[in-house]
């Protein structure tokens, strides 16, 4: 018996964005915007309102990438 070959499809760059794997940017900043709002909980008072401060900016941080994200997105689709 011979040993047959199939070639895989070559992917173009619209399906390895479709196939990204792992978890999106702005997904894991947010998520990490709830460390420091966790902590503010459990620490002194005097430093409450610099963990609030953190966790608020990394949540619009996370905000931004998403919006920026599906501008990208949609300005692709468009072409």
């Amino acid at each position: 018996m011979s040993n047959t070959i199939i070639p895989e499809s070559q992917r173009t760059a619209g399906d390895q964005s479709e196939a990204h794997t792992g978890i999106e940017p702005w997904l894991s900043v947010s998520v990490l915007a709830l460390l420091p709002l966790i902590v503010a909980f459990y620490v002194p008072e005097a430093w409450q309102p610099y963990l609030f401060v953190a966790g608020g900016l990394l949540l619009v941080v996370g905000t931004v990438l998403l919006i920026r994200q599906e501008r990208s997105n949609s300005a692709e689709h468009r072409d």
